[in-house]
């Protein structure tokens, strides 16, 4: 389930900071051993500067540090193999560079196992949505260079 390019969604997520529960959309990225993962927790949280074009995709100005990779609601990211479904996020949605960050799998586990916590699987991006999601977190300074390189 926690394959690179997968798109889950957790109802609901449990915030390391102590936020308030919520359902979340969760990005794979990257998977280490089936211990760790290296995610993005999409936002519907607009924060494009006004004066930047808004088109599916890759939006990023070094000059200002920004980058973010924006999916237009409607727009089908993803296949659903097991039940045979394009998924799309119903409403405009964001990952922001910045705010990518590491995820521990046995948490994760431990959560559903206690059923304080139903994950679900949308479908896998397509290989060429998910490259140009690399591509763009990969070519920021908003990401940690430690998350570039292994991207």
């Amino acid at each position: 389930m926690f394959k690179e390019g997968n798109i889950l969604y957790f109802n609901p997520f449990y915030f390391d900071n102590g936020n308030t529960p919520k359902p979340k959309y969760f990005l794979v990225l990257k998977e280490f051993d089936g211990q760790l993962v290296l995610a993005s927790l999409p936002t519907s949280h607009d924060h494009i500067p006004s004066n930047m074009e808004k088109v599916h995709g890759c939006i990023d100005d070094s000059t200002i540090n920004f980058n973010c990779y924006y999916f237009q609601a409607g727009k089908v990211v993803a296949y659903n193999e097991i039940d045979e479904t394009e998924f799309f996020f119903p409403r405009d949605t964001y990952v922001y560079g910045y705010r990518i960050s590491f995820f521990d799998l046995v948490k994760f586990e431990v959560l559903i196992n206690r059923g304080q916590c139903d994950v679900t699987y949308k479908g896998r991006m397509a290989d060429d949505e998910y490259k140009q999601l690399k591509d763009c977190l990969k070519k920021s300074s908003s990401v940690k260079r430690a998350f570039r390189r292994l991207l």
